[in-house]
């Protein structure tokens, strides 16, 4: 979530218009994220305050959308915790606003958690499982576009990068080619990290921001998160909430033992996904830097976090 275009009380009155919502009496942007324009905002109807979430796409393909809109009304059907994106009055969930395309969410309890405890990381395994299970059904399938592909082409594209970034990216893939073969895959999260879900009094009550999500590894998927929740700043594992994540995970979806061999090597192309896809964000970023209103994580960060996790597990495998 962030804030490329700058809306108006003249904006909310005809998005809560076209999706029936009644006046709109409150609307603050929202720059946490990085891809699309997000703002909350409340609406007043037959006496009755409710809160709202509006995103505006501003990258991502138009034609992709039904894909990510669709999948939050699968999961949603299937009990999995996600927002279910508002029909509007057309019958429709997207609306045009500013030649962008956007959506309203119903605005669920809860806040990204300020600390992560060990029950929050079984919750969060659990409810990334059930993620994984329900996905098995959706009909769609729809490819990753910071997948594999976009990887080998990074080393071409960003042309700048040291040759020691290239060999390291060039293992990595190489690493993950040798294992990939054969893994269970589903409709996947892409970007569970802590701030894509709400906590509310120590549980979990949604799973946010879907629009990195494809069709993909499980365990790929697993690994993502994994790297998020259970490492702290200085790239140090801590073991129990680790575990704590995968027995989350594995009360309702059992890793085979494939899956446990390439958890490690997962967890290395995951930290690449993300290294390389901020590395692509951070250039968009120098185009609107006057906007003010966007925020980027640092690339390098997540650079080192996989030389930390091929140093771990060279080092273990020794």
């Amino acid at each position: 979530m962030s804030v490329y275009t700058q809306l108006d009380q003249q904006d909310f009155e005809y998005i809560s218009q076209a999706y029936q919502l009644g006046t709109p009496i409150e609307f603050k942007g929202v720059a946490d994220g990085i891809e699309n324009t997000t703002y909350f905002f409340k609406t007043q109807k037959d006496h009755q305050i409710n809160e709202w979430v509006f995103t505006l796409f501003e990258y991502t393909q138009p034609a992709s959308l039904p894909y990510y809109l669709e999948l939050y009304d699968h999961l949603y059907q299937g009990g999995v915790p996600v927002p279910d994106p508002l029909l509007n009055k057309a019958g429709h969930r997207l609306i045009t606003l500013h030649d962008k395309p956007g959506a309203v969410f119903p605005r669920l309890p809860g806040r990204p958690p300020e600390q992560i405890t060990t029950e929050l990381c079984f919750q969060c395994g659990a409810g990334l499982a059930r993620f994984h299970q329900v996905g098995e059904s959706y009909p769609q399938q729809h490819a990753c576009p910071k997948g594999l592909a976009f990887w080998q082409a990074s080393v071409h594209a960003f042309s700048n990068l040291p040759d020691d970034d290239v060999q390291l990216i060039q293992s990595v893939i190489s690493d993950y080619l040798s294992v990939c073969e054969g893994l269970p895959k589903t409709s996947v999260h892409g970007d569970l990290f802590a701030d894509n879900v709400l906590v509310n009094e120590g549980k979990l009550t949604a799973i946010i921001d879907l629009f990195n999500a494809s069709y993909d590894l499980a365990v790929f998927d697993l690994a993502i998160t994994l790297n998020d929740w259970a490492y702290d700043d200085r790239h140090q594992c801590d073991g129990v909430k680790y575990q704590a994540m995968l027995d989350g995970y594995q009360s309702l979806r059992p890793l085979s033992a494939a899956e446990q061999t390439a958890l490690p090597i997962m967890q290395q192309a995951a930290a690449l996904r993300f290294w390389l896809s901020r590395i692509d964000t951070e250039q968009t970023f120098q185009q609107h830097q006057n906007d003010g209103h966007i925020s980027t994580k640092d690339p390098n960060a997540m650079k080192y976090f996989l030389i930390s996790l091929q140093t771990t597990r060279n080092a273990t495998e020794d």
